[in-house]
């Protein structure tokens, strides 16, 4: 799993989170997933992200994600107490078919109900990361 730390102050709206993604499997199907660690102090119940993956042959496949962080209830649905680690599917049995690296960013891309423009400053949320499993 590759982390990287955000700012105490908060996730900046148009401040990617990038990863070099670098696949030694070129042939069998893998999986991404992204992992998100947040503090109770996140005010929102879901979260909203822009992932780009771009290809090393200049490709780019640019997604919008949305996951769930809470019930109903308000309960945290994933694991950790005080430090919440929630791991999410981002993409299923890809085949990278070359060795040379990826590029994945990953934007955060909440905002208030009702309205259309984003939050400056995304507060809570301390580490994203992902991994591959095959």
């Amino acid at each position: 799993m590759d982390f990287q730390k955000l700012p105490k102050e908060g996730w900046p709206l148009r401040a990617p989170v990038r990863f070099s993604i670098e696949v030694q499997d070129t042939i069998s199907p893998q999986s991404v997933f992204i992992t998100l660690r947040h503090t109770n102090d996140y005010p929102f119940s879901n979260i909203f992200l822009i992932t780009t993956l771009a290809h090393p042959n200049g490709t780019v496949i640019t997604d919008t994600l949305s996951y769930d962080l809470a019930a109903a209830d308000g309960q945290w649905l994933g694991s950790g107490n005080g430090l919440i680690t929630h791991t999410f599917p981002y993409k299923k049995k890809v085949v990278f078919n070359t060795s040379k690296a990826y590029i994945l960013s990953v934007y955060q891309s909440v905002r208030q109900l009702g309205s259309e423009v984003g939050i400056p400053l995304l507060s809570g949320v301390t580490e994203v990361g992902y991994h591959i499993e095959k």
